[in-house]
């Protein structure tokens, strides 16, 4: 078995997304905020409405600290949450999301709904860029319950898609920060694992419709299974990481989940609203899901049989991509 460890750690370097690392990233977010608080004034004033405060805060994969790059037929993507001010019985969930929107539809840039975001996409050239996620709530200290709500829904849809969520994104992030808190090594290796998974099903699946997993539910998957992955050195009797041991062995876990009856499998958010994760994937995708996870294993245990360096990093580059070093 080759040693491939020292790759594994130059493609971890090359995808690693970090959010304190990147200073555009920070500073597109900090000017957008800066736009949605001066619009956030004119609407008010054009409009003859009070709208509250929010704070703002990071959130998904920045959050986390498993961020990876994109590839280069894709757009940077990042995640806000708007922590308003008010109870979500004084206002409709569409009636603020509303405000963010009108505030924001200014300058070279797309504002458009999501069902649980406002999304504003930034263009060059005719091509997508980046984009921000913007997730708004009714702040927890402003409701009876002392809860938070995300709002969800669009303008002119039914009444009743038109709601505010019980939701816990601060709690999300703590609960997988809690993951090997105290065992550095641990922690590190386990983000390492959750970047190489979102990389290869970006690699290996579509963008398009709900073919593709999400980030969330690959990190969900790897806080529900992961297991530290060593190796043992014979020279010096110690035992190292080992991120390809790691992987296979979360791969064969993720793998074990399917219901051989449905051919399904499920993984829920751990906080609130403890939605199911792959639920939007048809059966289809769901089968071509597994069968992707399965060549993803053997190619994997492949590598663990052989002996040369350079076929080794060749195989991973089939599941990874070109952006896996080779000697």
């Amino acid at each position: 078995m080759a040693n491939v460890q020292t790759y594994f750690n130059k493609f971890h370097d090359t995808i690693r997304r970090s959010y304190d690392d990147n200073s555009t990233l920070r500073q597109k977010r900090d000017l957008l905020l800066d736009d949605l608080r001066g619009g956030l004034r004119r609407y008010a004033q054009n409009q003859n409405v009070r709208i509250p405060r929010f704070e703002h805060f990071n959130q998904g994969s920045y959050a986390m600290g498993t961020g990876v790059e994109p590839l280069r037929s894709e757009d940077y993507d990042i995640d806000v949450g708007l922590n308003f001010h008010l109870s979500k019985n004084d206002h409709s969930s569409v009636e603020v999301k509303q405000w963010v929107y009108e505030a924001l539809r200014t300058g070279n840039r797309t504002v458009e709904y999501k069902r649980p975001c406002v999304r504003v996409q930034y263009h060059r050239a005719g091509e997508e860029l980046y984009h921000i996620d913007l997730a708004i709530y009714s702040a927890n200290t402003y409701n009876w319950d002392n809860r938070t709500y995300l709002a969800k829904g669009f303008l002119g849809s039914a009444p009743e898609n038109q709601v505010w969520e019980i939701a816990e994104p601060q709690k999300l992030v703590e609960v997988f920060q809690q993951k090997f808190q105290n065992q550095d090594g641990h922690r590190e290796q386990f983000r390492r694992v959750i970047r190489f998974l979102k990389r290869w099903k970006d690699v290996n699946f579509s963008a398009n419709g709900n073919g593709r997993p999400t980030g969330i539910a690959m990190t969900a998957c790897a806080h529900n299974w992961f297991k530290i992955g060593t190796r043992y050195n014979i020279p010096d009797g110690k035992y190292y990481y080992d991120d390809l041991t790691a992987l296979k062995n979360l791969a064969q876990a993720i793998i074990n989940q399917f219901d051989w009856w449905t051919s399904r499998m499920s993984v829920h958010l751990p906080v609130h609203p403890y939605n199911e994760l792959f639920k939007k994937m048809s059966d289809r995708q769901m089968g071509n899901f597994k069968s992707k996870l399965e060549e993803f294993r053997d190619a994997l245990s492949q590598v663990e049989l052989t002996v040369d360096t350079l076929t080794s990093c060749q195989t991973l580059q089939l599941v990874f991509g070109d952006g896996f070093p080779t000697p």
